[in-house]
Order: C-alpha cells, then structure tokens, then sequence
C-alpha cells in the first residue's frame, strides 16, 4: 500500500487555498484533555502544525483587517513552573536576538504572564513593529502567544486587546474532526496505524455527523484510514471503507487505487484489476501533487507482476 510522505508532519499546506477566517483558534495534543483556546474574530489561520514527537503545536494567523500577526505554540516544558517561569525561560532566549527592542515592560493579567516591546527598526528602516507575549502554564506544558503590529505609533488604541481578552485554557476541551485527523497523522508520521485509524474513524464519525472539513482533507482522512487498516492487517475493513468512499466521490482515483491494494492482499485478483483500471481512469482528477502510482512498484501487487492476465490489464492501462 502506498504511503503519504508529504502528510507525514501535520501541516495545512494542503488546505492552504483553502484558508477561511476564524472564530476560535484552539491547539492541542492527543494525550491532552485541555487546550489553548483563543477567540479571535477575523483571523485566517495560515499555518498550523504538530510536531511528529507529539510533544508540541503551533501555527500562524494573520488579521488583515487590523494588521495584527497572531502565532503561538505550546510544548512540554523545560522545567517546572507557572507562568512567570516560562516567561523568564522564552523572554532570556528572545533578549539574545539581534533586533533592538525598546519600551520593554513586563506585566501578569490573569494566569498570563506578559511581555510588551517596540522593535524600532529592521536593517536601518524605520519599523515601529510593536510586540507582546503572553506566556502561560498548564501541567507540564508551556504556551507562548506572539502578537504584532508594524507601523505602531504611541497613543494609538492597543491593537492587542481584543485578542487578549480571547485567551484561555479551555479545561472542558472536546477534539474536532479537524484535530483527530492532525492527531491521527501523528501517530501515522509514527507508523502506529493502530492508534492513527483510532483517531481517523472518531474524526471521520464527527464529519459524517456535521461537515466541517475541506474536501482535500476530507479525501486524505478517508485515503489514510484504509491505508491504516490496511497497513495493520485489517483488509476487511479497509475493503468496506473504500468501497463506501467510493460512493461519496466515484470520481477519485485514490480510494479505487487502495481498493485495488486491498483486494491484491487478499488474493483477489480479478478485483484488483478491476479498480486498477478505475483507478487510471480517474487519474487526471488526483489532488495537486498526487497521482495514481505505479502498480510495479508497490508490494501490494508483487505477487501478480509474472501473471498473464495482470500483466496483459498493466499493459492496457498505459
């Protein structure tokens, strides 16, 4: 069965075109049962990752709008301690960068510990970028929210405000689809597709109840669901999965092609051809970057290459 390499960090360049303005923006990990939640009306998220360990998240978010950049992150943290703690530890790194900062005041606002500053200029040029990290502490875990603004002048009405207001530790956290599939690529970036198809059926079971998430990444949570059955033995299910994805979109090359897989491993051969040939035939309509692979090179079908009949379908499908 063919593997995703480009899926194999968690990243949304996949769905980039497909950015949207957001409510909320929230980042979590598996073995959490909070998350860091931030209501920010207005936002596109650009960028949002988890790490391949699991230990730590992070994305990017811009406000056309105001001008504002939003990033943040959160992972395990270096030491124990509250929020001043991580504050002290990030703020000793970020005193070590070559930009000038200025107006450096430091302050607590609930459970966030924060910095504020101006970077007066960058290579000569007037700047006037103004910063503020808010720093908090949950567990064993550090958060670092980043927020800027270029062309800041004193006096005008604090950019950073609203967005402040919007940040907290969301104890009653329940994943969305969108995050059982970045946890579910998690586990399969560490090839435990047991554990990986756990988080993709909860992730497909919550879009089968409301839509939520891109058709890109719709097809690439239901490829890598049969792939992870597959992968791990279970070519009963991954046979059910893709024969019911292919009545959601007849079109796609994908699931015919890991049908086709499916099948192969279990000795059906004439079935295989079958959805090989679906699967060709529907390649121009694969997803940017991806295409049906070639059948000679994939071990699902190894065992067909000196047969006849499979070899004569290769040939026709040229």
């Amino acid at each position: 069965m063919r593997r995703i390499a480009w899926l194999a960090i968690v990243v949304v360049g996949v769905a980039a075109s497909e950015a949207a303005s957001s409510e909320t923006i929230s980042l979590s990990l598996p073995e959490l049962s909070w998350s860091l939640e931030m209501a920010v009306p207005g936002f596109v998220v650009k960028e949002k990752e988890i790490a391949p360990s699991g230990q730590a998240a992070r994305f990017y978010a811009v406000s056309e709008g105001s001008g504002v950049v939003l990033s943040g992150f959160l992972e395990k943290a270096a030491k124990k301690g509250d929020s001043k703690a991580c504050r002290d530890h990030y703020w000793s790194r970020a005193k070590q960068s070559p930009f000038k900062k200025e107006q450096i005041g430091m302050r607590e606002s609930g459970p966030m510990a924060i910095v504020e500053y101006i970077v007066p200029d960058y290579l000569g040029k007037e700047l006037r970028q103004k910063n503020l990290n808010a720093y908090l502490a949950e567990g064993d875990y550090w958060m670092d929210v980043h927020l800027s603004k270029t062309g800041y002048k004193t006096g005008d009405e604090d950019p950073f405000l609203p967005v402040l207001k919007g940040i907290r530790i969301n104890r009653t956290y329940v994943p969305t689809a969108s995050d059982r599939f970045d946890f579910g690529n998690i586990y399969y970036h560490q090839k435990d597709y047991k554990k990986a198809a756990m988080q993709y059926e909860k992730a497909l079971e919550l879009e089968k109840q409301k839509p939520s998430l891109p058709r890109t990444l719709w097809l690439v949570l239901v490829d890598q669901l049969g792939m992870s059955y597959g992968i791990s033995g279970d070519l009963a299910k991954s046979q059910h999965l893709y024969e019911w994805a292919v009545t959601k979109e007849p079109e796609y090359p994908m699931f015919y092609y890991n049908l086709a897989c499916s099948f192969a491993e279990m000795g059906k051969q004439d079935n295989a051809i079958k959805n090989l040939r679906l699967a060709f035939k529907y390649n121009g309509n694969s997803i940017p970057g991806e295409s049906v692979p070639d059948p000679r090179t994939d071990s699902s079908f190894e065992k067909y290459l000196n047969n006849p009949e499979f070899k004569a379908a290769l040939e026709q499908m040229k």
